[in-house]
């Protein structure tokens, strides 16, 4: 894939690649997989809001004694 940048974009890139201590081409993925962990997240809140909204909740209490007994801890 080629993609075309600004001169002054790649040397921020090329710079903060160095500061990292990676090649642009890892600082790049890098970059590419930190946005797709990011979308992943705001989708599970959003999904979560989605659920709060239409009233499919339960108190916290209850959640996290099932959660704990599920992982074996006792009370």
């Amino acid at each position: 894939m080629t993609l075309e940048i600004s001169e002054e974009t790649m040397v921020r890139v090329l710079a903060n690649a160095r500061a990292q201590g990676l090649e642009v081409d890892d600082y790049l993925r890098r970059l590419m997989l930190e946005a797709e962990e990011q979308s992943d997240f705001v989708s599970s809140v959003e999904a979560g809001l989605a659920d709060v909204e239409i009233g499919r909740v339960r108190p916290a209490r209850e959640a996290l004694s099932q959660l704990g007994a599920k992982l074996g801890f006792s009370r």
